[in-house]
């Protein structure tokens, strides 16, 4: 019997196609988090939904970026889940808790 199918489809060397930025205002959340693309950079920064429609997704905003730390084209986007600002980057050297 086959499997039913998932709600986004991820082509073979693809990103997943990710929630429209309508349905991340409809879960309350203004704003996102954009990760460079490259693991070993890690720079981020948390900007406003606003200027993007309702109809756009995600996944489609995250081929435009270049990092202005290492100059890495493409990024990961997320919603910002964080109500109270962004927590402090974490540190060689502090502890899990």
């Amino acid at each position: 019997m086959p499997r039913p199918a998932r709600h986004s489809t991820t082509p073979a060397g693809c990103r997943p196609v990710k929630i429209t930025f309508g349905e991340l205002r409809e879960m309350g959340l203004s704003g996102v988090v954009i990760w460079c693309a490259d693991y070993r950079c890690g720079h981020w920064v948390a900007v406003s939904a606003d200027a993007w429609p309702d109809h756009m997704r995600l996944s489609d905003i995250e081929e435009r970026f270049v990092c202005s730390a290492c100059g890495m084209r493409g990024a990961d986007v997320r919603p910002d889940w964080s109500t109270e600002g962004r927590p402090a980057p974490w540190r060689l050297g502090d502890r899990a808790t």
